[in-house]
This record gives C-alpha cells, structure tokens and sequence, in this order.
C-alpha cells in the first residue's frame, strides 16, 4: 500500500497531520485495488509557508476535514489488508507520524515491511520525489498532495522487479561515518554524506549490500557507526 501524509509541519509531537493519500495496490495485478484521499482537521493552525507549499487551508480543513480518530481508523483499516507499505521518505517522515498519531488516539499500527523509494529502488539515485519521477522520465502532477504522490511512488516501483525492491527493503540500514579531515568536507557533501551538528559527523545511510562498494569507492575512510539512523534523522 502506497501512503503519503501531508501535515501542519514536521514535529512528531506537536504537528498534526491535514492530509492522508493511501493506495491499495496488487503487485501480482499491477492495478489499484483501493484508493482512498481526505482532508484531516488537526484543530490547529496550518502554517502560512506549509499552506504555500501544498494548497492545503485552514478553510479547507475546517470545513472538509475528518475528525482525526475516525480518519486513523479509515487509514488503519486499509493497512490491516497491506502485505507492505511504501512511500517517498517513509521510514524518516510517514511511519512516525503514522505511529505518533496512532498513541496519541490509543489505536494500534498493524506491523508491515517498510518500503521507502529513496533507499529501496535498486540502482535509483536517492532524491526529492519530484526530481526522481523526471529522472524516470515524467512528472508528478501535483506535488505535495497526498494521493499524487502516492501514484508518483507507486509508477516508480513498477519500473523494477518488486521482489529485488522486497529484498534490499528487507535488508539492514547501516550508517556510515566519514573519517574525513576538516579541509575535506566538500568530499564528504560531494558523496552526500549529511553533516550533523549534535554527534558532529558526516554520515550516510544505506543498505547493508552498498557499504562494500562505498568503502571502496569514497575518497576518505568511513568506518560503520552504531548511532542508529533514527537518532540522527531526528536530532535537533
């Protein structure tokens, strides 16, 4: 099942979600089995800059939205008939805030394997969703809507083999961390490795398969971490 949310910003524990996309599809049918799309009223304001950004207005919410426990249930019954759930970003952004929202309503997320596009697309560069789509050869028609980004993730799967796409899903994040001097940062953003000011080093994430070839092929030394990939991407 392919989902996306939209939300009033990217806190875990203040923001809301105002937007959920959620596509059952069959692999083995190649076709959408269910396709579902609302507005969520988060009984807060939605920022003036996340209004610019996906359309979404506190008009809109007030007067379309669903209540938020009767949207998480709708969503949760969808994902009880998914064998996996995949989105752009997932694991970082719609899986915590899926998991955030559902404690804070006392439900429970049934336990699914996690595709996210930008690890688990073998060969696939990793990048905005947007930019991924025009590499692959079309354009997402409404960016930052819920259910168009679904579909822009769900034409992107179906450009590889979904077992191999399963495989690396399955496979274990490993960080890597750059052992680069000072003078060698630019090294380190040319390889898009991310500078993070808490544990203050250059890291990367990737699949447990690529830390071979990375080793190998980047200009400095980089050693495996054991800070998880969540701390990292949730720092402050």
């Amino acid at each position: 099942m392919s989902l996306d949310f939209e939300s009033t910003g990217l806190d875990l524990s203040t923001d809301r979600v105002t937007e959920v996309g959620a596509i059952l599809y069959s692999t083995n049918l190649d076709q959408a089995l269910e396709t579902a799309g609302y507005l969520v009223n988060p009984e807060m304001p939605i920022p003036v800059e996340v209004t610019k950004l996906t359309g979404i207005t506190n008009g809109m919410v007030k007067k379309f939205g669903l209540e938020s426990k009767h949207a998480l249930q709708k969503l949760l019954a969808m994902v009880e008939t998914a064998d996996a759930l995949i989105g752009q970003n997932i694991l970082r952004f719609d899986v915590p805030f899926l998991n955030a929202w559902a404690a804070r309503e006392k439900e429970t997320v049934p336990g699914r394997l996690i595709i996210d596009t930008r690890t688990d697309l073998p060969g696939v560069e990793s990048k905005h969703l947007n930019y991924m789509a025009a590499d692959a050869g079309f354009l997402n028609p409404f960016p930052h809507r819920a259910v168009a980004d679904c579909m822009t993730v769900l034409r992107l799967v179906a450009m590889h083999n979904i077992d191999d796409v399963v495989a690396l899903a399955k496979e274990p994040t490993i960080v890597l961390l750059s052992q680069a001097s000072i003078d060698e940062r630019h090294l380190c953003k040319a390889r898009k490795y991310q500078w993070n000011p808490d544990f203050k080093v250059w890291w990367k994430a990737m699949k447990q398969s690529q830390v071979a070839k990375e080793a190998a092929e980047a200009p400095f030394g980089v050693k495996i971490s054991d800070i998880p990939v969540d701390r990292l991407w949730h720092s402050k």
